[in-house]
């Protein structure tokens, strides 16, 4: 049902998911923290010791039928995607000496768009498809 590292208690990424799919049939979750919340609210009515990190709640919302929007800010351009870890698709254009200049990025998997030095996510919202 479960694993336990350091006292903290690991949910099922299937029992993740059910929680998800309940919460976000009545309302969208504005931030990663809020559907954290959610998910260690709904786990606490088995086990108060069940916890989850934004990041990993983030990453099983992503396997599932739930588009998550993210807005971006200023930073350092990304190896790979900052949402979910794949591979991102560069687009350049050319500046008026010719030098080629990037303009945004977008990822296939999860939908995530960055554009004109704004790389870096700020915020996610999720909601299902």
């Amino acid at each position: 049902m479960h694993s336990e590292a350091g006292g903290i208690r690991i949910p099922q990424k299937e029992i993740v998911k059910f929680i998800i799919n309940q919460a976000l049939k009545s309302k969208k979750a504005a931030t990663q923290e809020e559907l954290s919340r959610i998910i260690t609210s709904g786990l606490s009515k088995g086990d108060a010791g069940y916890r989850i990190t934004g990041r990993r709640a983030r990453l099983i919302a992503l396997e599932m039928p739930v588009r998550v929007k993210t807005e971006t800010k200023k930073g350092p351009v990304p190896r790979k995607c900052p949402v979910c870890f794949h591979g991102l698709k560069k687009t350049y254009s050319k500046n008026l000496f010719g030098k080629n200049i990037l303009t945004s990025l977008s990822c296939s998997r999860c939908g995530y768009k960055g554009n004109g030095g704004k790389w870096v996510p700020r915020k996610y919202t999720f909601e299902l498809k």
